[in-house]
């Protein structure tokens, strides 16, 4: 672009269109006296003035600078992109200035290739130049004995030309090719063109697509080509092509049962005449399904048994099937269990489930996967728990994906392994292998994931296996501290309990945990190890009235993870503890008198309490052994004895009792006479003898009314006992006292029915 003005004039040394990489000076010629300004793409840059000489027949003579225009310039090199330089005067903005192109001139034209489409009186020819030329450049092609037909160049270098056949019989053409720029030109030719060898088929159609599980038929549009090429893929897969003589039915065969196939056509004259037509527009269609003919692979692990179960309990797993082994979609498995009686028991499950859980006693279990055409061949494994062989394997990482696994053959023999293995944690996500050799290649692992691994020995004698407990392709430290938590809290030791950490933030196999405790006062750190997975520790020794804080860390084999959240605490004195303690043990005492008050509402224990009380009243010795007893021992006549009741309450003359004195067995009790004086009061009980003046009273169980009504009074006030002391209690009942001394020889005091008060 050209910017004209009339300040002033610019121009180049090579013109606007230069070679690349090429040098040239630009100049501007200003058409009066001011402050010249160059700039380059908007930048100034420096310039050199040039001053003009005048001389008259040889002789050099001076002029007036404002008369004369006076000229600047720039010398550029090396330029190797489009620029645009432009001159001003400071004093007015309106510039002047030139757009430079650098470029190159045309190579030799090449590679011409013409096409004449069937039934069409046009050709159209395209050839190259071997490169860009980046600046404008003008194409021509000239047939022979016609004009010439000019096109442009576009910019990746190719040029293209259509023109049409003048006359029906002719079977050749000569054309002569040619390219130019500013920079130069090229010609190339004369080149002969055959027609019959540039004719091009129109383009076909795939009408429709009929398929079985392995091959497929294409039904094409009506044509009279001999040769068509077909090509045919599974989606996102990898083309197929061959060649056939067919022309409107083409068979596919050797084709994977349910899998979608992209199909394509083309066609040509024959092998030996025309140009091949463009490709058909893609045609998809799915083949049938089949039944599966593969076997799954079936594997299981020992679960827990439910509780009250007599039976063994496993988890069954099986890997599902690639789409080239199960044919079609696989709609659910059949699982039957075999055991030796002859019990058969059918499960069924459904994807996505791929494991289901079996208990069962000496069984077998026999798997198999089912689509819409059939089922898959079974697959019989026999359940047996293995026997375990501790400390035998070995591992080594080989990259972070990927560990190598050892055993020793010996110890652990058999006629084929299987490794498995799993995140701990998500036994669903379980993988497993089958090797004869004593090394397994462990891949697909995820990097900062522990797993947990096996090897079982296939024998005839029985399975054995072999684990490990964590394995780890990379780990680090873990992310995140543990939560801790108090447990139960004595005054010199501490129960901590802390979570467990996600798993996700584990970054690989924990190893242990680290228990820190700082005394606030004197800021001593103790730290305490616990392995891996126990969560819990006592810490001991800790001083009365002291302030501690505490955090928990976690382990793996790259290092120490960051500190948990801290647990401050303090320790209670040696008096809140007795404090406690007195608290605890007046609760115990508490519950344990409503415990018994409780059990004294039953009637048979009310009765049984009430004997023992009365047993435990003083008992009056034998007065049969008293110098009374015996001066009146031949008198067998009835004496009578007369009771004076007292009530306290009452200041009326008590009533007499009349007492019979009777026979007496072998073992008896004996009337209890109690005697009591008051400091306080002058009220006196005294028992009244009319006829005898010594104080003896001697009975059987009852005083009077007999037998029979002794009973039925003791009955009824059992039965009127109640949770409190009341009336009827034993101790309250009023006190029997006898007046008068009581003299004995020789006191006998029988204690053998102390405790038989039935």
């Amino acid at each position: 672009m050209l910017l004209a003005g009339t300040v002033c004039t610019v121009r180049s040394s090579k013109g606007e269109e230069v070679l690349l990489g090429s040098n040239f000076t630009f100049s501007c010629i200003f058409n009066k006296q001011c402050t010249k300004l160059i700039f380059r793409n908007g930048t100034q840059i420096k310039y050199k003035k040039k001053t003009k000489l005048i001389f008259r027949n040889g002789t050099q003579i001076k002029y007036t600078k404002k008369n004369i225009s006076s000229e600047v310039s720039v010398d550029i090199e090396n330029i190797t992109e489009f620029s645009t330089f432009s001159c001003r005067c400071e004093e007015n903005p309106e510039p002047c200035g030139l757009d430079i192109k650098p470029g190159y001139p045309p190579d030799i034209p090449q590679n011409l290739t013409c096409v004449q489409k069937m039934n069409s009186r046009n050709v159209s020819c395209i050839w190259t130049t071997g490169r860009g030329t980046i600046i404008d450049t003008t194409c021509q092609l000239r047939v022979h004995g016609d004009l010439g037909y000019e096109s442009i160049m576009n910019s990746t270098g190719f040029c293209h030309s259509t023109f049409p056949i003048k006359s029906s019989i002719m079977s050749q053409l000569v054309v002569l090719l040619n390219v130019s720029n500013t920079l130069g030109s090229k010609t190339s030719g004369p080149h002969t063109i055959n027609l019959i060898n540039i004719v091009k088929p129109s383009m076909p159609e795939i009408v429709n697509v009929s398929c079985s599980s392995r091959w497929c038929n294409l039904h094409t549009d009506n044509h009279s080509m001999s040769l068509v090429e077909i090509q045919y893929s599974p989606v996102n897969g990898i083309w197929d092509t061959f060649q056939t003589n067919a022309k409107s039915r083409l068979n596919i065969s050797s084709l994977h049962p349910d899998t979608t196939y992209n199909f394509q056509i083309r066609r040509k004259i024959n092998h030996t005449v025309g140009l091949w037509s463009d490709w058909s527009q893609p045609k998809q269609k799915k083949t049938k399904e089949e039944a599966p003919d593969k076997a799954l692979d079936v594997w299981y692990l020992q679960e827990r048994k439910p509780p009250q179960s007599k039976s063994k309990c496993f988890r069954i797993f099986w890997k599902e099937l690639n789409i080239s082994d199960a044919k079609g979609k696989i709609l659910r498995y059949n699982i039957s269990v075999q055991e030796q009686k002859g019990k058969r028991n059918s499960i069924i499950a459904v994807p996505p489930s791929r494991n289901q859980s079996i208990c069962c006693s000496n069984c077998s279990v026999s798997v198999s996967a089912v689509n819409s055409e059939g089922q898959s061949p079974v697959k019989i494994i026999q359940l047996r728990f293995p026997g375990l062989v501790k400390g035998l394997l070995s591992h080594r990482p080989l990259n972070n994906h990927s560990i190598a696994l050892f055993w020793p053959k010996l110890d652990i023999a058999g006629t084929e392994y299987v490794v498995h293995w799993y995140p701990v944690g998500n036994i669903e996500g379980i993988q497993w292998i089958r090797v004869v050799d004593t090394t397994a290649h462990i891949t697909g692992l995820q990097p900062q994931e522990c797993y947990q691994c096996a090897v079982t020995a296939l024998r005839s004698s029985g399975p054995k296996m072999a684990t490990i407990k964590g394995i780890s392709s990379w780990q680090s430290a873990p992310e995140q501290g543990p939560v801790p938590q108090l447990g139960w809290k004595e005054s010199k030791s501490l129960s901590v309990t802390w979570s467990e950490i996600p798993q996700k933030k584990r970054r690989g196999c924990l190893k242990k945990y680290t228990v820190y405790l700082i005394d606030k006062l004197k800021g001593d750190i103790h730290n305490f190890s616990v392995v891996h997975p126990k969560r819990q520790y006592v810490i001991s020794g800790l001083s009365p009235e002291q302030c501690y804080n505490l955090w928990v860390t976690a382990w793996t084999d790259a290092g120490e993870g960051p500190r948990g959240s801290g647990l401050p605490f303090c320790t209670p004195s040696d008096s809140e503890r007795m404090l406690s303690l007195v608290i605890l043990a007046g609760g115990a005492v508490l519950l344990a008198c409503l415990i018994l008050l409780s059990i004294c509402q039953f009637s048979s224990v009310h009765r049984r309490f009430l004997c023992c009380c009365q047993c435990l009243l003083p008992i009056i010795p034998d007065p049969a052994n008293s110098k009374c007893a015996k001066t009146y021992a031949d008198d067998q006549s009835e004496m009578k004895f007369y009771l004076d009741q007292y009530d306290s309450s009452v200041n009326e003359e008590p009533d007499n009792v009349e007492v019979e004195e009777v026979p007496y067995p072998p073992i008896c009790t004996y009337i209890k006479s109690f005697s009591q004086e008051s400091s306080s009061s002058d009220a006196t009980q005294i028992t009244r003898i009319t006829d005898i003046t010594e104080d003896y009273i001697s009975t059987h169980r009852a005083i009077s009314g007999g037998e029979e009504e002794d009973e039925y009074e003791e009955e009824r006030s059992l039965d009127e006992f109640e949770l409190f002391p009341s009336t009827h209690s034993p101790f309250l009942e009023p006190l029997v006292l006898t007046g008068g001394k009581l003299m004995l020889d020789v006191v006998k005091i029988d204690c053998s029915e102390f405790l038989d008060c039935t």
